[in-house]
């Protein structure tokens, strides 16, 4: 059962934490994930606002507010138009390591995750297959710029560094809005590590990974996860009737399903297996 250790590969899973109303209601229901705008998310690096300094070509004579201006619009479409969905992650220590304290490292077993993201243990942890997921995104996401990777955590600092600054972007050869957003996405290329796979380190308990996809608009993107599900981790305080919800999701499916009680602070895995 991949929820009991040893696990035996640190990087076979990744895991997502939601609501028990949103798994059922919507990934479930329609075996899709949701790509969202890279403004949603919870780290103030991220959410707000971006002060990017373009360089542009000295003929244009623009105004201080027009230069604003133009970095205004390159945050909203660097962080408007690209997409993201998060999981966590297994930490390295779980590795061949047996239980119960090893269940402390596992992805699926994160005490703040279930308290902020998955309703205060009212809600689910889902179990993806990485190589599967990964798969399924690439055959899906094809007209746009896709990566993935995972989150590193630092609080160095913004000053920039010019050249070379994930915060200055080249504009001199964008001559027209092709050359503009091209630039963008080539902006986009270069820095995405720092730009998107970069957190706080107050953050790093979340071991988090994550895909990050950049098209030409600011919809959000729904994607398919075809067979990349692997089990449904239900919190300790969903009632009775949810949970033969996503026992039914399983028995159709064949995927594993367990329940995630604390004992004295320390997590337990019950009735795992295939239902």
């Amino acid at each position: 059962m991949k929820l009991i250790n040893p696990l035996r590969d640190g990087n076979a899973y990744v895991y997502h934490y939601t609501s028990s109303a949103t798994a059922l209601d919507h990934i479930l229901r329609n075996n899709t994930l949701l790509l969202n705008s890279y403004r949603k998310v919870n780290d103030p690096k991220e959410s707000k606002h971006w002060d990017v300094s373009p360089f542009v070509r000295t003929e244009l004579n623009l105004e201080l507010e027009q230069y604003d201006a133009r970095s205004e619009e390159i945050s909203t479409i660097l962080k408007g138009n690209a997409k993201i969905v998060c999981f966590s992650r297994d930490k390295a220590e779980a590795v061949n390591a047996w239980q119960p304290e090893a269940l402390l490292n596992r992805g699926f077993a994160k005490p703040s995750m279930w308290h902020h993201y998955a309703n205060a243990h009212d809600g689910v942890c889902l179990m993806f297959n990485r190589e599967r997921l990964e798969g399924a995104l690439k055959r899906q996401l094809t007209a746009g710029h896709l990566f993935h990777g995972s989150v590193t955590y630092t609080n160095r600092g913004i000053l920039p560094k010019i050249p070379g600054d994930p915060f200055v972007i080249d504009l001199l050869q964008a001559k027209s809005p092709t050359g503009y957003f091209a630039a963008i996405q080539a902006h986009f290329d270069r820095w995405h590590k720092e730009l998107f796979l970069e957190k706080l380190a107050d953050w790093s308990n979340e071991d988090e990974y994550r895909w990050v996809f950049l098209d030409s608009h600011a919809e959000p993107r729904l994607i398919y996860f075809e067979d990349a599900l692997e089990a449904i981790v239900v919190g300790e305080d969903v009632d009775e009737s949810r949970y033969e919800s996503f026992l039914q999701y399983c028995v159709l499916h064949k995927r594993d399903i367990a329940k995630l009680v604390w004992h004295n602070g320390y997590p337990r895995v019950e009735h795992p297996g295939q239902p």
